[in-house]
């Protein structure tokens, strides 16, 4: 089997014992070359992405072509995914459980950090935990679900604020900056500071606003792109690294990353 499908299978805790079919992956290959790609494509890059002969592959897009799976554009004669590829696309959006998916994302994550784990979402006004996993370390009292989270100066405050349109947050940001004696200056130099985190795909604080603790988030995308929630985790402050090549922070952007694309946000 193609090390891709196997790691895919075991990222769900599956364990696919058989021969299987090969001519089947050596197709599914191919179709994941043109998906990865994100455009239309010629034969010989398909080929080359599929690390398979150019006569091999087009033996395998003509049949996904007669399936509908793939189309080839008339006049230039490139391939892209088809009709089919849509409607499967959308068939598994349609079944998915995202706080069902999102809940196993964020238990594995606190198992692999000891750390606490949250998920919030947007209600319109401020982000909201709707899952918290407690780790193995000391448990965050203070963060419940249901609870409101504050959009300043929290890590998950910052993520939502730097990948959503100004417009749904930006007067509750001000007014919340005025009540802690913040003035304009402030106020607009934090709004372009989210350019950084937009840029960086995750935000760190160090405190965070919980006393003695830091923490780190991350944005899940659905597949328009669309931010769907954050995934924050918190652990104490003396004993939590948030450097960005420190493990709290690549598993955080990991787990985010895998549950966006199981949403059926793109790879890159």
């Amino acid at each position: 089997m193609d090390t891709s499908i196997k790691q895919k299978a075991a990222g769900k805790g599956l364990e696919i014992k058989g021969a299987g079919i090969q001519s089947l992956e050596k197709g599914l290959k191919v179709l994941t070359a043109i998906q990865h790609a994100g455009r239309a494509m010629r034969l010989n890059d398909i080929a080359a992405a599929a690390g398979m002969t150019p006569s091999m592959t087009h033996g395998y897009l003509v049949s996904l072509v007669r399936t509908g799976f793939v189309a080839q554009e008339r006049l230039s004669g490139f391939y892209d995914l088809g009709d089919s590829a849509l409607q499967l696309g959308l068939a598994s959006l349609s079944r998915t459980d995202f706080l069902s998916l999102a809940r196993a994302a964020i238990s594995q994550l606190a198992a692999e950090l000891g750390e606490t784990v949250t998920l919030a979402v947007w209600n319109g006004d401020a982000p909201v935990v709707v899952d918290k996993i407690e780790g193995r370390s000391d448990s965050v009292y203070e963060i419940k679900v249901g609870s409101l989270v504050r959009l300043w100066p929290t890590a998950t405050g910052r993520v939502f604020m730097a990948n959503l349109p100004n417009a749904e947050w930006e007067h509750h940001l001000r007014a919340m900056m005025h009540q802690d004696g913040e003035g304009e200056t402030s106020a607009a130099r934090f709004i372009t500071e989210l350019a950084d985190v937009r840029r960086e795909g995750y935000a760190a604080t160090l405190p965070a606003t919980v006393p003695d603790f830091s923490a780190v988030a991350a944005p899940v995308f659905d597949h328009r792109a669309h931010l769907k929630a954050v995934v924050t985790v918190l652990g104490r402050q003396d004993g939590f690294d948030i450097a960005p090549s420190g493990l709290p922070l690549t598993a955080t952007l990991r787990a985010a990353r895998s549950l966006s694309m199981r949403l059926g946000a793109s790879g890159s």
